[in-house]
């Protein structure tokens, strides 16, 4: 008897440790969707969720719950969609193999210029192990794959589309006045105000003596985007010029008043509290209407760039009617309202509310885009096996 009172007492704590072990893991590592095979947890949705949060500065406030959950259903259907067509991508047979991997892994640290203990670090700062991180490269590389293949399969626009566009947008199709400008910059963020200013007026009596400016820009520019172009920014409308630089309005006046070849005299923006010096390369001084050749790539590109968006968004599509879809959290959301009330943020989450730094006002490039270093990121990260 008494055997089994005790036989009875520990089958009910065995259950009851089996439940709670459950409900933990349920709370965990609870899963969002399925496509096929593959769960997405809500861990990879949060964590996506916070990459994009903090990518565009942080948010000076914490998301009400409705907010909440419509952040992570719009992140989970990115997630849904991406691995659909990886399956997709599997089914013609365009995930690469170990070796392509390893080949894009390396040009993305060559690209970044990191060193192997870097790349070790970024990898934790994801929350990502190394198979994970190999796995998220080697679904990028198939889902680009797949979306090449579909592109390569739009024709380009013929004459005559060609020139149907340009008649339907000649009036949109102009050079607006503006410049082509270099720059030099100090940042009081090395060094403060005061060190940053000494600089700039050091590097100032360097241009004065005649050293080229693109070779001083190059060495000692401490903005790394135009200091790898020999300070060179490109071409900007007037406007733009207005737009990154809102408190110094005698900027864009004083560039449009030079002569190509000068430069200016060390001048602070006052509200990032860097110092510049910019050189005039070229200036538009009036608007001008865009012959047909002038624009006739651009309209080839735009044209083909709008046919493959639509065959990529059909793609999609497919690639989801063809896979079979549970999404768990919008499920739960149907099923009761109240969800939306209860849902609270992750602690991985409550790390993303506070704002980063307003970045300083700079003048982009209207010609030519500049890519960003391949760091390591959770943003196109898809779902884990099931194991």
């Amino acid at each position: 008897m008494f055997n089994r009172h005790i036989t009875s007492v520990l089958i009910i704590i065995l259950l009851i440790l089996t439940i709670a072990f459950a409900a933990c893991k349920s709370s965990n590592d609870q899963a969002a969707a399925r496509v096929g095979s593959r769960e997405i947890s809500m861990t990879l949705v949060d964590s996506t969720l916070k990459e994009q949060i903090d990518a565009n500065g942080g948010s000076s406030s914490p998301l009400t719950p409705a907010e909440l959950v419509a952040a992570r259903l719009q992140v989970l259907d990115n997630l849904i969609k991406n691995e659909a067509l990886y399956e997709k991508a599997q089914k013609d047979n365009l995930v690469p193999d170990d070796a392509k991997v390893n080949q894009e892994i390396q040009k993305r640290k060559q690209d970044a210029h990191l060193t192997e203990e870097q790349y070790q670090t970024q990898l934790k700062q994801s929350g990502l192990t190394e198979p994970e991180w190999r796995e998220q490269v080697k679904r990028t590389l198939a889902i680009t794959a797949l979306e090449d293949a579909q592109k390569a399969r739009v024709k380009p626009p013929s004459d005559a589309d060609i020139e149907a566009y340009y008649n339907d947008h000649k009036n949109e199709l102009i050079a607006e006045r503006g410049a082509d400008i270099s720059t030099i910059v100090t940042d009081p963020a090395n060094g403060g105000d005061a060190a940053a200013e000494q600089r700039i007026r050091a590097i100032y009596d360097q241009l004065k003596s005649g050293t080229d400016f693109a070779t001083v820009a190059f060495s000692k520019s401490e903005d790394p985007q135009s200091r790898a172009q020999g300070g060179n920014l490109g071409f900007g409308s007037e406007a733009a010029l207005k737009q990154s630089f809102p408190s110094r309005p005698d900027i864009p006046q004083q560039l449009m008043s030079m002569t190509p070849g000068q430069y200016t005299q060390p001048t602070k923006d006052n509200l990032s509290g860097r110092w510049y010096i910019f050189k005039l390369n070229a200036k538009r001084e009036q608007p001008q209407n865009l012959t047909l050749e002038d624009v006739r790539q651009q309209i080839v590109d735009k044209i083909t760039q709008e046919r493959q968006q639509v065959l990529l968004q059909s793609l999609v599509m497919v690639a989801m009617a063809e896979s079979s879809i549970k999404n768990y959290l919008a499920e739960k959301i149907v099923q009761n309202p109240e969800t939306i009330i209860m849902m609270r943020p992750s602690e991985l989450l409550q790390q993303s509310t506070k704002p980063t730094q307003q970045p300083s006002p700079r003048f982009e490039n209207e010609n030519r885009s500049r890519p960003a270093a391949g760091s390591i990121s959770n943003s196109n990260r898809t779902a884990n096996s099931n194991k």
